[in-house]
């Protein structure tokens, strides 16, 4: 019987007309379902929806955080970047300092070198010079003394011998200041 009165309930729903049995009962039904989705299955939901919020809140937190850090990171390598290139160009720098103090001593240290050489070699000149002329001295002294000993076939005193020696210089036109 009670598939019958659903039946005519069904029917009279069909056909447009409405008694106050069907709307209590269809209002007391759906209230009934919706304490029912509420108790099992509205509670679950929001509970889930809440958890899928918080996780995607937190991922989303997590990635800008990700960002952040990227972009820090990529600021100090940057800075350490520059820092290396600074300290390269320093060290370049430093190089070329060295290497031409180096060169530049050397190039002293060169015509120091050649500044003695030539004041040793014109000193070793004017010695072989006076040597040379001190012995061409005493060679056109002894000659005059021989000479002069043939002629008067007698030796002279150191005085006279001296006198001689000068006057020989004299006449060949040596001069004792060169």
């Amino acid at each position: 019987m009670c598939r019958n009165h659903m039946m005519n309930q069904l029917v009279i729903a069909s056909s447009g007309q409405t008694t106050f049995s069907t709307i209590l009962f269809v209002s007391v039904s759906f209230l009934v379902l919706l304490l029912a989705l509420k108790k099992f299955a509205w509670g679950p939901l929001t509970k889930m929806l809440d958890e899928r919020e918080n996780k995607i809140a937190g991922d989303i937190d997590s990635a800008e955080q990700s960002k952040i850090d990227a972009a820090n990171l990529a600021k100090q390598r940057e800075v350490e970047l520059k820092e290396a290139r600074t300290e390269a160009q320093s060290i370049i720098a430093q190089a070329k300092d060295v290497a031409e103090n180096n060169a530049h001593a050397i190039i002293v240290e060169a015509q120091e070198h050649a500044t003695r050489m030539k004041k040793q070699a014109k000193e070793d000149l004017r010695l072989e010079r006076e040597r040379l002329l001190a012995d061409a001295k005493k060679e056109v002294a002894d000659l005059s003394v021989e000479i002069a000993s043939k002629i008067l076939k007698k030796e002279l005193s150191a005085s006279a011998h001296q006198e001689l020696v000068q006057s020989s210089i004299d006449k060949l036109g040596v001069d004792d200041n060169e």
